[in-house]
């Protein structure tokens, strides 16, 4: 299942890394999925932003109540493939020895039950009619299906104070909360800025800290299955430490705006920098994708009494996130452009 018409597909290659999973079920709808209604939604104006920053926003939803989105058949398959993925969790720290401490990402090239899972068009619609604006899973498959995993050491935090390079996600429990403590997945009752501020940190990474404790809000999971929606670039949350060694799964699928020419909090540049495999080209893919569609949009919307000056701001506008990744590119020592042989 390959719901293209509102995203990219995945690739046709995976990479090596990544070992796919054999026999497993084939996901449905009908039988895997259970879809409620939050019972409560906090807006971004609820958390203290102002109109401009909420405009600049794709929607004013902010973070809900965690709702039910698996059936009982569906938590089993699910927690099973994600207990079978943990021996091909991701090597390396990707976003910072200060975040994740066990994690899986691109799952969807692992599991086709994942993949399909993510690219469903009914949690999509679902999902989309609680923010108000169009969703679809998201284009970059690292970020479109993830899975965390508690660290193996429990004197770390799950995942620390940050927020996230994507506008959406759900974080689903896969995990019965009765058979861990700790854990707990928390939001900072305000704006990232002043999260931020009270840390003394700035940008997406974490940090290990604690917040005003009358700030900090705390989303509970009813069981296993339920999960809850945010915008997660706008939300500055964590997930604490266990209180004792225990299987604590989280998944983590993620979902950008659609149409392709909607404005897009992917952040790119930002990720680029993570060891993820494949994550670079996936991202090229992406901003290639939205670039495109907004200079077909230029094609139909150009007047043509427009001036140079008019023409040019137009076209940077539409080519400016494509190059602000591509200058990442060059720039990052890492990620160099390589040498021609006769240079």
């Amino acid at each position: 299942m390959q719901n293209t018409l509102n995203t990219l597909p995945f690739p046709s290659k995976k990479p090596e890394e990544y070992i796919a999973l054999e026999n497993e079920p084939v996901f449905s709808a009908n039988k895997h999925l259970a879809l409620e209604d939050p019972k409560s939604i906090v807006s971004l104006s609820d958390l203290g932003y102002g109109e401009s920053e909420i405009a600049d926003s794709p929607s004013n939803f902010g973070v809900c109540s965690a709702f039910r989105i698996l059936s009982d058949e569906g938590v089993e398959v699910m927690r099973d493939l994600c207990r079978r993925m943990y021996s091909n969790r991701n090597a390396t720290v990707g976003t910072g020895a200060n975040r994740l401490g066990s994690y899986i990402r691109g799952a969807g090239y692992r599991s086709q039950f994942v993949k399909d899972f993510c690219d469903s068009p009914e949690l999509a619609k679902h999902l989309s009619s609680l923010t108000g604006v169009s969703l679809a899973r998201h284009s970059v498959p690292a970020v479109a299906c993830g899975i965390n995993y508690a660290p193996d050491d429990i004197s770390k935090a799950v995942d620390t104070w940050h927020t996230d390079s994507v506008a959406f996600d759900i974080v689903m429990l896969m995990s019965n909360p009765d058979e861990f403590a700790g854990g707990e997945f928390q939001y900072f009752d305000g704006t990232k800025h002043e999260g931020q501020q009270l840390l003394g940190i700035d940008g997406e990474e974490g940090v290990d800290s604690e917040l005003p404790s009358e700030r900090v809000m705390t989303v509970t999971f009813p069981k296993a299955g339920y999960g809850f929606l945010q915008q997660g670039n706008q939300i500055f949350h964590r997930a604490r430490q266990l209180t004792y060694k225990a299987e604590r799964i989280t998944m983590i699928p993620s979902f950008v705006v659609t149409p392709s020419t909607a404005n897009d909090a992917t952040n790119s540049v930002n990720m680029a920098a993570w060891e993820d495999p494949g994550i670079v080209p996936e991202l090229a893919r992406h901003e290639a994708w939205r670039a495109s569609a907004r200079l077909a949009q230029l094609i139909d919307d150009i007047d043509v009494t427009e001036t140079a000056t008019d023409l040019k701001e137009r076209l940077d506008a539409a080519l400016a996130p494509l190059e602000q990744f591509r200058a990442q590119l060059v720039s990052s020592s890492k990620l160099a452009l390589p040498k021609n042989e006769n240079d």
